[in-house]
């Protein structure tokens, strides 16, 4: 496994001019806007490379040579999730850095103790990305993944908003809010770090049957 975190790690690495480039980006965001912004942004972008290469290992049959070398396709697949979480970890670590930087900058007092069970909540949640995207990634490729993905969000869209009216117009997420707003801020990360590690493991498996039975 650690050879094909290596190479992932290696075909992120080189693009690093465009990631030089996000990270600017992300601290001229941070400047004007909340500096939490800068934490959600680069672990949502570190989260977005890591799936991204598996486009990489698909590009001109790369797949039908990558499972010629001497490991097991259920490797491939954790090594998937276990890169993706180490590149959202990396990205939220450079991101609380920015933002005490920032902080620094613009004279704020950065209270990072108070905020960091729901900094560090930021973590689970956007993992769940991966989760979603892993395996539409490998059953459909990297163009009708983000058509399923799409219709998926579209489908949940549907549900919220038909969710509303059956409840007398009551805005599900915006009671669902509140409810976590009112509760302790690590009960809140245990509650998202729970989900999220069923979501995973869900994913995974289903990542596995879809690569066992994908044919070369």
């Amino acid at each position: 496994m650690l050879g094909l975190i290596e190479k992932d790690l290696r075909l992120t690495l080189v693009r690093k001019q465009t990631l030089l480039i996000f990270i600017v980006v992300a601290l001229v965001m941070g400047m004007s806007m909340d500096g939490t912004f800068v934490i959600g942004y680069l672990t949502m972008l570190a989260t977005i490379l890591a799936i991204g290469t598996i486009s990489y290992d698909e590009f001109d049959n790369g797949f039908a040579f990558l499972m010629t070398l001497p490991f097991a396709r259920k490797t491939y697949v954790q090594e998937k999730y276990v890169f993706s979480l180490l590149m959202s970890i990396a990205a939220w670590c450079i991101g609380v850095v920015l933002y005490c930087i920032l902080g620094l900058i613009r004279d704020n007092a950065v209270a990072l103790m108070d905020e960091l069970p729901m900094l560090i909540a930021l973590i689970p949640v956007l993992y769940l990305t991966s989760a979603i995207m892993i395996p539409l990634q490998l059953k459909y490729g990297s163009e009708k993944s983000r058509i399923v993905l799409f219709i998926l969000f579209g489908i949940i869209a549907v549900l919220i908003f038909a969710g509303k009216h059956a409840f007398g117009g009551t805005n599900i997420l915006t009671e669902l809010v509140k409810t976590l707003d009112g509760m302790s801020p690590m009960i809140v990360l245990l509650a998202l770090t729970g989900i999220c590690v069923l979501a995973a493991y869900i994913s995974y498996l289903c990542s596995v049957r879809i690569m066992e039975n994908k044919e070369f």
